[in-house]
């Protein structure tokens, strides 16, 4: 009876878990800041909006990655790509 109880709370809680694999900043580690669990390789300069980005050293569960900033909201991406340096460059170029 209680391991039936227990197998219908833990389906319950992944039917209404809002899990994603995307690359957008998520809060984890339960602290107020962005932790980027993936980081995505994919050119999103043109969508990049704001002077602000964060580099994120890599502490679990979070990665090493650079938060940057859409319409949408954060995105992860991954540092070393010369699209993310070049934003990053243009950003403090202007401060």
């Amino acid at each position: 009876m209680i391991k039936m109880k227990i197998l219908l709370l833990l389906l319950l809680l992944l039917a209404v878990c809002p899990c994603s694999h995307s690359s957008a900043a998520h809060y984890p580690t339960g602290k107020n800041r962005p932790c980027c669990l993936h980081v995505s390789r994919k050119n999103l300069s043109s969508q990049v909006v704001g002077s602000a980005f964060h580099k994120q050293p890599a502490r679990f569960p979070c990665v090493r990655a650079v938060i940057l900033y859409t319409q949408t909201g954060p995105i992860c991406v991954h540092p070393r790509d010369s699209w993310v340096q070049q934003v990053i460059a243009n950003i403090t170029k202007k401060e």
